[in-house]
């Protein structure tokens, strides 16, 4: 009865191990399933053994904070893999902890299979030399990091994008109502949406008296960031969700979106954006040090130009986003544009099946060792 272990850090990844997980037990019922991960990894049928996915802790100061508890969920995952040896470790993305893992992993023998690139094409370049070293099979989502891998020697598949698979099968569901409908998307993590929900709430006021009519959805991942969104908001009139993402994506005139994972779902629904991303200085400052990309948003990178606007740091506020979001709104021809270019992007990421096939290399490293 072969087993795995699988270790995902934050919600996207927890959604795409799932569905990796559910694709696994269509090709091998008799697998066995466990690690760290959450809620999604879990009703997929595995035995999840610490919720990593709904702690994602990012950024510099984020991961001082949290050190010794982080340290510790380390050691004891690393003794438990060592105990129980499984035929192969799974790391979905979640850099920071997977890829020290897969470090002290490296002597087990065990098959160290890596799902969803870290971006070592963006940042920390010498990264590719260290997962040369312990990574048995790399599997990539954006056609160009193949190159990358393979110039490394790193065996690697590029399996596609999971969010097409995802977007498939969505329907609009009952009507949220607004005209227009406006999605206020402020991250996943407590420390986003503590930065980036007031200034959202600013620029939904000022689209508010342009526009009485419309109306403003904010799904969250779970009840207690909603609950925190909930605090935040007061008294504004816009309505918060648990869950319900797709839902304000395939009903919404336009979002304004926490730079992640989140933007490409975006695009990918068709939705005009503007960007916002804001962190501590000192985790800003340490990330411009070493960055070595003109955009932030996974859209304008694959775009290679920025076809979303971007509003950063300090420019992640009303009086220089409302400018630029009131047009999405409307029949211009900065939404025209945007649609037009979003559909590119789509394009470019080819065809969906990615679950499908991350679980058929799988179970061929598996079978291979």
């Amino acid at each position: 009865m072969p087993r795995l272990f699988f270790v995902a850090g934050e919600e996207s990844g927890d959604i795409h191990g799932a569905n990796v997980i559910r694709a696994l037990d269509e090709q091998c019922p008799d697998l066995v399933c466990e690690g760290l991960g959450g809620q999604h990894m879990a009703e997929a049928g595995m035995t999840l053994r610490h919720d990593l996915a709904n702690e994602g802790i990012m950024g510099f100061l984020e991961v001082v904070k949290h050190y010794p508890a982080i340290r510790r969920l380390f050691h004891d995952t690393l003794d438990h893999i060592n105990a129980e040896q499984p035929d192969a470790v799974v790391l979905i993305d979640y850099p920071g902890f997977n890829i020290r893992l897969a470090k002290a992993l490296q002597r087990t023998g065990i098959p160290i299979i890596y799902y969803i690139s870290p971006q070592i094409w963006a940042w920390k370049k010498g990264r590719l030399k260290t997962l040369a070293q312990c990574v048995d099979h790399m599997m990539v989502i954006f056609p160009f990091e193949v190159e990358l891998y393979e110039a490394a020697g790193v065996p690697c598949t590029y399996v596609g994008h999971p969010l097409l698979d995802h977007i498939e099968g969505v329907e609009a569901g009952p009507s949220l109502g607004g005209d227009p409908l406006v999605g206020l998307l402020p991250g996943s993590r407590a420390q986003e949406i503590e930065r980036l929900m007031v200034p959202m709430l600013e620029v939904a006021q000022g689209v508010l008296e342009e526009m009485p009519k419309a109306r403003f959805v904010i799904p969250c991942v779970n009840e207690a960031r909603a609950e925190q969104v909930r605090t935040l908001v007061g008294d504004f009139p816009a309505k918060v969700m648990v869950g319900g993402m797709d839902q304000v994506l395939s009903q919404a005139r336009a979002c304004l979106v926490a730079s992640g994972t989140a933007t490409l779902q975006t695009a990918l629904f068709g939705v005009p954006m503007c960007i916002l991303y804001k962190t501590s200085t000192i985790t800003y400052m340490m990330a411009k040090a070493v960055v070595d990309i003109e955009y932030i948003g996974i859209v304008n990178i694959l775009a290679d130009r920025c076809i979303v606007p971007e509003f950063i740091q300090q420019d992640a506020r009303s009086n220089k986003i409302l400018p630029q979001f009131l047009p999405l709104l409307t029949d211009s021809p900065e939404r025209t544009r945007m649609l037009h270019d979003l559909h590119g992007v789509r394009d470019d990421l080819g065809s969906g099946g990615a679950s499908h096939t991350a679980a058929c290399v799988i179970l061929d490293v598996l079978e291979d060792a």
